[in-house]
């Protein structure tokens, strides 16, 4: 049995670093690197192979003939990083940000913009963010018609809840629409009004097949609305932006560990949403969310934000107790498994979109603040390198 597991295995990892077929052409070969692909269980020093848009092979000994060569030596080779929440609607809304500031520069090759844009905003962010911008950007649809034009759109007026909307906009834009965001306060007393506009974006994520990602709630009443393949998100909250994860005697609150079992998943989204006391003790307890995401906008960046980029918030997680292979799953291979994504990405299996991001380790003293500017200093952080965007390389 043990060897019939050994041999298994060893061809599950010999089909992952398959060579390429006879006559593939790399235009561009990433060299020396140490490749990790969670979603393919890769961890290996060895090359990445581009043809045109895709990936061609990953492998020993590459042939270089022709090809474009990126000596990735030293460094760390992985699927196009992910940042499944962002907020990019940049011109439009006066807290976004240009996707290409926070994006490709910064090793992220696909940005998910969590609820800007709502179904009556929805054309404008298509047309000048989803087609104009090179990092590859998709929505999250606001439940709320006008989006994040105010910050509190689901209180103003309850025509702007409006389901039917949300569904003949995403029948409009499919493959750039991905889900429905809704944002609720977290205050009980917004409990009563929070179920009823809940209950329309379950309408309207049933009809349309998609997940609703929903901010920070503990309350059964909310959790109850919640299927298989929804999200939830900030569970480490600071009091001043909602509630947490954990209970008054500070563990993970019983119905958060049961979103597991329930197949609901939980993004990070630092932005406003970091205490580090209430992330240590939740790590402490073995608790992580399940994709890392930065909520990044033009106050979270640098140089005055806390939040600066994604793989600075990936290094936040690593001081908490990740791994390095373990952060890079949750912005790659999760990320792509939560969501549908209409091409594949978050792999370097051959065939799928040519999106790599080369990263380093860096060694030495840097702090890292929570949302509420509290300090710690981590001693190891990720840092771009080279990013290819369905096969372009951009060196940071």
């Amino acid at each position: 049995m043990i060897r019939r597991q050994f041999l298994h295995n060893l061809g599950a990892a010999a089909a992952a670093f398959a060579a390429p077929q006879t006559g593939t052409r790399a235009d561009l070969l990433i060299t020396g690197g140490r490749v990790i692909d969670p979603g393919r269980n890769v961890d290996h020093v060895v090359d990445v192979a581009i043809g045109g848009s895709r990936i061609a092979a990953v492998g020993s000994n590459l042939p270089r003939a022709g090809a474009q060569v990126f000596d990735a030596s030293g460094k760390i080779v992985t699927p196009g990083l992910i940042d499944m929440h962002g907020h990019v609607f940049d011109q439009f809304l006066p807290v976004s940000i240009d996707a290409d500031l926070v994006g490709i520069p910064h090793g992220v090759t696909t940005i998910v913009d969590a609820g800007s844009a709502g179904a009556n905003t929805f054309p404008a962010f298509r047309k000048y963010v989803i087609e104009h911008a090179r990092t590859r950007v998709y929505s999250l649809l606001n439940i709320s018609i006008i989006g994040l034009v105010v910050q509190n759109e689901i209180y103003l007026d309850p025509k702007m809840i409006d389901p039917k909307a949300v569904v003949k906009t995403v029948a409009e834009n499919r493959g750039m629409i991905l889900g429905i965001k809704v944002r609720i306060t977290g205050r009980d007393e917004d409990v009563p009004h929070d179920v009823e506009v809940l209950k329309k974006a379950r309408e309207a994520a049933d009809e349309t097949a998609l997940p609703i990602m929903l901010h920070w709630t503990n309350d059964p009443r909310l959790l109850a609305i919640l299927k298989k393949g929804d999200i939830l998100v900030h569970p480490f909250n600071p009091p001043r932006s909602g509630p947490n994860l954990l209970g008054a005697d500070g563990k993970v609150l019983p119905q958060i560990l049961e979103l597991k079992d329930r197949g609901i998943f939980t993004d990070f989204a630092h932005g406003n949403h970091l205490q580090w006391e209430t992330a240590e003790r939740a790590a402490q307890q073995g608790w992580f969310p399940d994709t890392i995401s930065t909520d990044i906008h033009r106050a979270h960046a640098a140089p005055n934000g806390t939040v600066i980029d994604l793989v600075t918030t990936m290094s936040k997680f690593m001081l908490l107790g990740l791994t390095a292979n373990q952060a890079i799953e949750k912005v790659t291979a999760n990320p792509a498994r939560i969501l549908k994504f209409p091409e594949k990405i978050g792999t370097l299996e051959p065939g799928a979109v040519a999106d790599v991001s080369i990263l380093e380790t860096q060694r030495g003293d840097f702090d890292l603040l929570d949302s509420t500017r509290q300090k710690r200093t981590a001693h190891q952080r990720i840092a771009p390198v080279a990013t290819v965007r369905a096969g372009k390389l951009t060196v940071a």
